[in-house]
C-alpha cells in the first residue's frame, strides 16, 4: 500500500515522539512511502542521520499520487487541518497520530501503526463544508472540515444578516458567526458556546461569536441548508477563516455555506467519541465520581 506521509514544524518537547513514529515508520516494509517533501527537509535539519527509504515526494494536491491508500499526519489537530486541502475529494483516507495536545481529529494511537501501514483500518464519512463566494482567492481550497468563520477586525461588532434555505433569521450584532459540522462541534463552536454533536449527525450548526443580544442562540439545522450570509461593519473588511486559513472579506460581502457531496474519509482505528470527551475535555468530572 502506498502510503503519504505529512507533517509540519513540531516543538522541541515533540521532536523525540515525532522522530520515533517516523523510525517506526521505516521500519514497516509493509507500506510504500511517499513524504511531504518541506517535512523532510524539516526532518533532515533536525536530524541529519535520519535515512528512510522514500519512494517518492509531494509538495501540494496535484503531485500526491493518485493510488494514495493512506494519507498519514503527524502533529495535533492543526497538522491535520493543514492537510485537508492535499486530499481534497480524492476519497484518500486520512488518519493522525497524535503529537499534540488534545487531538479530536487525530485519534490513532502510535502503537496503531503498523497496523495502518498494512491497511487494517476502518474509515468514518465526515462532512465537509463548501463556500461560495464570488472573489474567493485563486490559491484559497474553499472547503472546511471543523468550520467556517467570518469575524470582525476592527473593534466594532458586525451587523449580520443570515438566510436558512431562504428563510431569514433574526438579525444580530456579534463579533462574528460560524458554520461548523458535526465534525468541528468539539472545536471553535464548543467554544462559542455551541452544542456537542455526535460525528456522525447529518447537521450544520450556526453559531454567533460573542453576540450582542441576550436571545441569540446557536442553531442546529438540517445539513442539506444553504445558509447564506451577509454583513456590515464600519470598517472596510471581516476575517473569513476556513478551519486554519483565512483571508479578508470586503464590507457588505455575501457568502454562501452548503454541505459537500463528497465527504472526507476518516480513518477510526483507535476513536471513541464518549471517551475522548470524558479523556480530553474532563465531560462530567467530578469529584464525588471517585468516592
Amino acid at each position: 500500500m502506498k502510503v503519504a506521509i505529512f507533517g509540519r514544524d513540531v516543538e522541541h518537547a515533540g521532536l523525540g515522539r515525532l522522530l520515533d513514529v517516523v523510525e517506526a515508520i521505516g521500519r514497516c516494509n509493509a507500506a510504500e512511502i511517499c513524504f511531504y517533501e518541506p517535512f523532510y527537509n524539516y526532518i533532515k535539519k533536525i536530524q541529519p542521520s535520519f535515512n528512510l527509504n522514500v519512494a517518492t515526494f509531494f509538495s501540494d494536491s496535484n503531485t500526491l499520487p493518485a493510488d494514495t491508500g493512506l494519507f498519514l499526519t503527524l502533529g495535533g489537530d492543526g497538522t491535520f487541518l493543514s492537510a485537508v486541502p492535499f486530499v481534497r475529494q480524492k476519497k484518500i483516507p486520512i488518519a493522525g497520530i497524535n503529537l499534540g495536545r488534545l487531538g479530536f481529529l487525530t485519534t490513532s494511537k502510535i502503537e496503531s501503526l503498523e497496523r495502518l501501514l498494512r491497511g487494517d483500518f476502518r474509515t468514518e464519512r465526515r462532512t465537509l463544508l463548501k463556500m461560495d463566494y464570488k472573489n474567493v482567492p485563486a490559491d484559497f481550497y474553499p472547503y472546511a472540515l471543523n468550520e467556517f468563520s467570518i469575524q470582525r477586525k476592527g473593534p466594532a461588532v458586525l451587523e449580520l444578516s443570515i438566510k436558512v434555505d431562504g428563510a431569514p433569521i433574526p438579525r444580530y450584532m456579534a463579533d462574528g458567526v460560524l458554520i461548523a459540522t458535526a465534525t468541528g462541534s468539539t472545536a471553535y463552536s464548543m467554544s462559542a458556546g455551541g452544542p456537542i454533536v455526535m460525528p456522525g449527525c447529518k447537521v450544520l450548526i450556526v453559531v454567533p461569536i460573542a453576540p450582542h443580544n441576550l436571545n441569540i442562540r446557536p442553531l442546529v439545522v438540517s445539513d442539506t441548508a444553504r445558509i447564506d450570509i451577509t454583513f456590515a461593519t464600519r470598517y472596510k473588511d471581516a476575517t473569513l477563516s476556513a478551519d486554519n486559513r483565512s483571508f479578508s472579506l470586503p464590507d457588505a460581502s455575501e457568502v454562501s455555506f452548503t454541505s459537500c457531496p463528497s465527504a472526507l474519509e476518516l480513518v477510526s482505528a483507535d476513536s471513541d467519541f464518549m471517551q475522548a470527551l470524558s479523556n480530553k475535555l474532563y465531560w462530567g468530572a467530578d469529584w464525588r465520581n471517585s468516592l
